[in-house]
């Protein structure tokens, strides 16, 4: 008897196995997604201010590759089938310091992780409080931000994107509006570098 539950136990589980091994390895479809990637630079920066993009300080929910959302109930909620390319720690800064240097006003010569070795350039630093859709759609990036100049002079303001509207499946035209705010986040900024 216990031969035969022994030898039924065995057969079952060799047939489990041999399923297992004949399932198709599927593909992974995740969309890998990166900020900035349609930015081209001014062709001449010469005699603009140097500048720095610092550490930027996110919400503790934008540490990792997820890309989020409100969901309706209010809580977070992944964009399915998407991920950042890098994670926005690192993204941020440079996709910022690529948007600053295409409005034309500061020849950005660093961005987090790079340390900032020179002190006779303007460091930025920006703390996000907000870099996702609410449940109705509406894309909401806002920030406070400001630049210490080599004089120790200091410039700040806070930014709050413009309406821009996302249709809770497109995680493309999600990105882009996030992009489209962080490019309006580098415009307030490089006011501050301007001179009239």
């Amino acid at each position: 008897m216990i031969h035969r539950i022994f030898t039924f136990l065995l057969v079952a589980l060799a047939l489990t196995l041999v399923g297992c091994v004949n399932l198709k390895p599927q593909p992974d479809r995740t969309q890998l997604y990166l900020l900035a990637g349609n930015v081209s630079a001014p062709l001449d920066l010469s005699g603009k201010p140097p500048s720095y993009v610092a550490r930027i300080d996110l919400p503790g929910y934008l540490a990792g590759n997820r890309i989020y959302y409100r969901s309706a109930n209010g809580t977070l909620a992944p964009v399915v089938g998407a991920r950042w390319a890098d994670a926005l720690a690192e993204a941020l800064p440079q996709a910022l310091a690529m948007h600053l240097q295409a409005t034309g006003w500061t020849q950005v010569q660093g961005y987090y992780p790079s340390s900032n070795p020179v002190a006779d350039r303007a460091t930025v630093a920006v703390r996000f409080e907000r870099f996702s859709a609410r449940p109705d759609g509406q894309v909401e990036v806002v920030a406070q931000w400001e630049v210490v100049h080599p004089d120790r002079s200091l410039d700040s303001g806070r930014y709050v994107s413009a309406a821009l509207l996302w249709d809770g499946v497109d995680p493309g035209a999600y990105v882009a509006h996030l992009d489209t705010a962080l490019s309006g986040l580098a415009e307030a900024i490089a006011d501050s570098f301007r001179v009239d």
